[in-house]
């Protein structure tokens, strides 16, 4: 039989620690903002905050892709390629031209459905670490990029496609954030209402239980590949419409930023554990903290810096709640 009153303390336990897992990241974007008034009282500015929307709605998106494949106890090192190949796609294939658009449109999703397709092949048919499929993808696609456009800005990106990345809802509300706010709740209630949903927590949590209960975990688990990758073609088109032409070298971050979103958010590396809501704050702290610190004149390397650390205290944050005496970790911590 099984003791009500240690059944009521890990559950109370249970609550407990996912209600952390959402005040944390919600205390870090208050503390930021009040440091932000402080030392940079610009940011509050019209101009400062539809950057940081922006922000919000590029890396939200790629964040969503990575949401995904890390519910599943895996992770997504090529998302960077997947948009800066968009881009490269869009530049090649319309030169500029509105005329070819919707060819360069379909192309790009190929392009980004073959990513996915590698990568959850490599791990699911292959068995390779999700980190060594992943980042091969990413050094092959760079790979190509490189070749292509010599290291160098290169490329045009048609203006029919401007209104994507530059566009204005009511000229105020950037279109990329009503974009991330779309797809968030999409992927938002596929997660939480839908059959799906409740396989891709399961394959999480334990994949062989999963396994041995029907669930189809390879096919779960390449899914996710390839939405993350279908997703990176979404910031892909946002982020090439912004700019008007190829840089890889402006989305290379956004492999860690979209980690770093996730993580900080609440969602495990682990797998099995978190919800959009989680990326949503994570996404939007990320993205008030890299405006602060560009406001503040650090450079990509401080950038860099501050995206790592944030990730390592997460984990570690992470690693306590599941130490938490009364809980099914902190158990079997204590065996």
């Amino acid at each position: 039989m099984t003791d009500a009153p240690t059944t009521t303390t890990t559950t109370t336990t249970s609550r407990l620690s996912r209600l952390s897992s959402v005040l944390a990241p919600m205390a870090g974007l208050a503390t930021v903002l009040l440091l932000a008034a402080v030392t940079t009282p610009q940011l509050y500015t019209p101009e400062v905050m539809r950057l940081v929307l922006f922000q919000i709605g590029i890396i939200g998106i790629a964040a969503l892709g990575q949401t995904l494949v890390l519910l599943t106890g895996g992770i997504d090192l090529s998302i960077s390629g997947a948009i800066a190949l968009t881009s490269v796609v869009l530049a090649v294939t319309t030169n500029g031209s509105d005329d070819r658009l919707v060819t360069a449109l379909v192309l790009s999703v190929v392009a980004g459905l073959t990513v996915g397709l590698v990568n959850g092949a490599l791990v699911v048919l292959r068995g390779v670490p999700p980190f060594v499929a992943t980042f091969a993808s990413f050094v092959l696609i760079q790979g190509v990029i490189i070749a292509w456009t010599g290291g160098a800005p290169s490329g045009r990106i048609p203006d029919g496609l401007s209104w994507l990345g530059s566009g204005r809802l009511f000229d105020v509300i950037p279109v990329p954030v009503l974009v991330f706010g779309v797809l968030a709740v999409v992927v938002g209630v596929v997660l939480e209402r839908s059959t799906a949903g409740r396989r891709l927590y399961a394959t999480g949590l334990n994949r062989d239980a999963a396994r041995l209960s029907g669930v189809r975990t390879g096919l779960v688990i390449g899914s996710c590949y390839v939405a993350s990758s279908l997703l990176g073609v979404v910031a892909g088109l946002v982020n090439a419409s912004f700019t008007g032409y190829v840089d890889a070298a402006l989305v290379r971050s956004l492999n860690l930023d979209s980690i770093a979103a996730a993580v900080i958010g609440g969602i495990a590396l682990t797998g099995g554990r978190g919800r959009i809501g989680n990326t949503l704050i994570g996404v939007v702290l990320l993205a008030v903290l890299l405006t602060w610190l560009i406001q503040l004149g650090a450079g990509g390397g401080a950038q860099l810096i501050v995206s790592g650390a944030v990730i390592v205290l997460a984990v570690f944050m992470q690693g306590r709640r599941l130490r938490i005496p009364g809980t099914t970790a902190g158990k079997k911590g204590q065996q």
